[in-house]
């Protein structure tokens, strides 16, 4: 892939869950980063692995581990909650003088469990640090924070819908936050990022454009390539190369992430639910 690097002061990025257990499922959200996704719902789960980009799935040994993936060869890093390890964490949390709650003390050990699983940047970490330089400006956490779920998991952000859910909020409420703060309406930016996945697909060059189309949750390739013709005016044979991607960022950061889109993004403050999808 060519996207560039970039560092950031913490990597974020879907957190898929196989655990029917609350106490487990509470302290996985309190261990993700503020601008992730953790999603829990079986179903949303096996589409997730199917056609996102998590960065680590999580599963419960009590709930049969592994075992629990839907079928297919996934990638991405596996961590297997086993009773001994649960059992040795909430031995060592009663120890303490004064022990902290439980969900608070597996939310902690989770992370801890979770940096030594995964370590390095996501294509979306380049991908957000490639469009701040575009647009000339650190992105503010709440644009991350959108910008993740529509990119990581672009079939289920598809439209204002799973977003405004997300956000706890109805979608006439969302798009009414964004009018305020005289920025277009989020159905743009959705479009945009899912641009932005579509490009980060297309650049493996085995990938045909029915098949990104078809993971990505477009109707046909056809609709496809309308939508990105008519967003970006490139073609997806041109936007799979190096020019096309940084021809793709230019045009959004310039038409929707000036100085005054990127200060409304700033006082959107937190935007999304601390709670999993």
């Amino acid at each position: 892939m060519w996207m560039g690097w970039t560092s950031e002061e913490a990597y974020a990025a879907m957190i898929v869950g196989y655990i029917s257990d609350p106490f487990l499922r509470a302290g996985l959200v309190q261990a993700g980063h503020r601008e992730e996704d953790v999603v829990l719902d079986r179903g949303l789960a096996d589409a997730a692995l199917a056609s996102g980009y998590p960065r680590l799935v999580a599963c419960s040994a009590a709930d049969g581990g592994r075992a629990l993936l839907p079928p297919g060869d996934h990638a991405v890093p596996v961590l297997i909650l086993t009773d001994p390890m649960l059992a040795a964490w909430e031995a060592e949390r009663l120890s303490r003088e004064i022990p902290l709650s439980r969900v608070e003390w597996l939310g902690r050990r989770l992370r801890e469990s979770m940096e030594a699983q995964v370590a390095g940047a996501t294509w979306v970490d380049r991908a957000l640090g490639d469009l701040g330089r575009a647009a000339g400006a650190q992105l503010p956490s709440s644009l991350r924070g959108f910008a993740r779920r529509v990119m990581e998991f672009p079939s289920h952000y598809d439209d204002l819908h799973p977003v405004a859910r997300a956000c706890g909020v109805t979608r006439g409420a969302l798009k009414a936050r964004f009018r305020r703060r005289g920025l277009p309406s989020p159905s743009v930016y959705v479009r945009w990022l899912r641009m932005m996945a579509v490009s980060y697909a297309l650049s493996d060059r085995t990938a045909t454009v029915a098949q990104v189309a078809s993971r990505l949750g477009f109707t046909s390739d056809g609709n496809l390539c309308r939508a990105m013709l008519s967003l970006t005016r490139q073609t997806p044979t041109e936007v799979r190369t190096l020019h096309g991607w940084n021809r793709l960022l230019i045009s959004f950061a310039w038409t929707h992430l000036g100085a005054g889109a990127v200060d409304a993004w700033h006082e959107m403050g937190e935007l999304f639910r601390t709670r999993a999808a």
